[in-house]
């Protein structure tokens, strides 16, 4: 089927596009506080007559849009905000401090939106051969007390139950607009966290030798966890871990007691993932030789996101009807995560970068800065995107 008239629907819609974006930016709210997101969410699936349930995962929406069909497939978009005090120049910058739509998210959810509104007016005309539920999904950026995620909620509680397929699509800043990118397999890393803390016998600067000075040890512990990943994992395998904060200390003349450290462990298989914790494990335990000891927290967070074969496949002969067979590039392989990868793992899924860079900006902007931007014209490709992964979707499991 030739998907290329969705663009010029999508088009159409530009400036809706652009004003429900723009609505979201001003007003960012962060993980699982998306009341006011999810109402305005609420507003327009009203506006189409589409039944939708509220309080998915705390903060999120789930509808269903029915065709005549008898297979179902999901659209999902996240959309939280980060702690992130913008410093653009627009007139629709963030209204509140220290929170900004750092990730696109805005426009994920204006893009959702978008496609609702094409797939209904389908779905009005009888020519939607299936249902589509929406997912419109609460903190993506941050997990809950629970060490829970809200993709990781919406599976929980059944919002992917009766899915053929489900489709997720993220802004990709360094792809120039009108490009779409993806890939088989693997495509976003496993992230977890760890907090690590080195506790000995502290005392005065002057006499180190009544000490176990965990200031030291912490260098020692350093370089035993850089060289992990060089020599302690396949070569052939991609992980890294980051150590991201380090604490010790109060003042020049005392050898405290105790380090903290914080980090991130990033990975693209389960078994890399378990080798890259247990050797971190190894390396802090180092520490016991010279009379000391440490406590390792790892908080486990979102899997790898890995793109189903099939549907993969599928969403690129999609795709490249839609914009031709040169726009859709091969995604590379990332160590960024998606809590999309929760949904992946128990549907069929694809995930498609959406490029947003305009070809005339002299530098790129990148997600999770202050100074994050997209072109615009995005919004109506990203939309048209949606629309002709669900609709090949269906017409591949007819």
């Amino acid at each position: 089927m030739d998907y290329s008239h969705l663009l010029d629907e999508a088009r159409a819609l530009q400036e809706q596009l652009r004003n429900w974006r723009r609505q979201l930016h001003r007003y960012p709210e962060l993980s699982f506080q998306e009341t006011k997101t999810a109402q305005f969410v609420g507003q327009h699936l009203d506006s189409l007559n589409i039944p939708y349930k509220t309080g998915v995962a705390k903060t999120g929406i789930v509808a269903v849009l029915e065709g005549s069909g008898s297979k179902t497939v999901g659209l999902r978009a996240d959309m939280d905000a980060l702690p992130i005090q913008e410093e653009n120049d627009s007139d629709f910058n963030s209204e509140y401090p220290g929170r900004m739509h750092a990730c696109g998210h805005d426009a994920h959810t204006a893009m959702l939106l978008g496609a609702a509104t094409l797939l209904k007016q389908k779905a009005d005309k009888g020519e939607l051969n299936g249902n589509i539920k929406l997912l419109f999904q609460p903190s993506e950026e941050d997990w809950d007390e629970q060490g829970k995620s809200g993709g990781r909620y919406m599976v929980e509680e059944g919002a992917l139950e009766g899915l053929d397929a489900v489709f997720g699509l993220h802004v990709e800043a360094a792809l120039g607009v009108g490009q779409v990118s993806t890939r088989e397999g693997p495509m976003l890393a496993a992230v977890d966290d760890f907090e690590l803390t080195l506790r000995g016998l502290g005392g005065h600067a002057a006499e180190p030798h009544l000490t176990t000075d965990v200031i030291a040890l912490s260098g020692l512990v350093i370089n035993a966890i850089h060289q992990i990943v060089s020599r302690r994992i396949d070569p052939m395998q991609h992980g890294l871990i980051t150590i991201g904060s380090i604490h010790g200390g109060q003042a020049s003349n005392v050898i405290d007691s105790k380090v903290t450290m914080t980090g991130t462990i990033r990975s693209l298989s389960e078994a890399t993932r378990a080798k890259l914790q247990q050797e971190l494990g190894a390396a802090c335990a180092l520490v016991k030789a010279f009379g000391a000891d440490y406590e390792l927290k790892i908080q486990q967070g979102y899997p790898v996101t890995s793109n189903h074969p099939e549907v993969t496949v599928q969403s690129i002969k999609a795709l490249e009807s839609l914009l031709g067979r040169s726009q859709v590039k091969e995604a590379p392989v990332q160590l960024g995560s998606e809590d999309f990868s929760f949904m992946a793992q128990v549907v069929p899924a694809c995930f498609v970068m959406l490029g947003v860079r305009n070809p005339s900006w002299s530098q790129d902007y990148p997600v999770h800065t202050s100074t994050f931007r997209i072109d615009e014209d995005a919004l109506a490709i990203g939309t048209a995107s949606l629309c002709a992964l669900a609709l090949k979707s269906l017409e591949a499991n007819s």
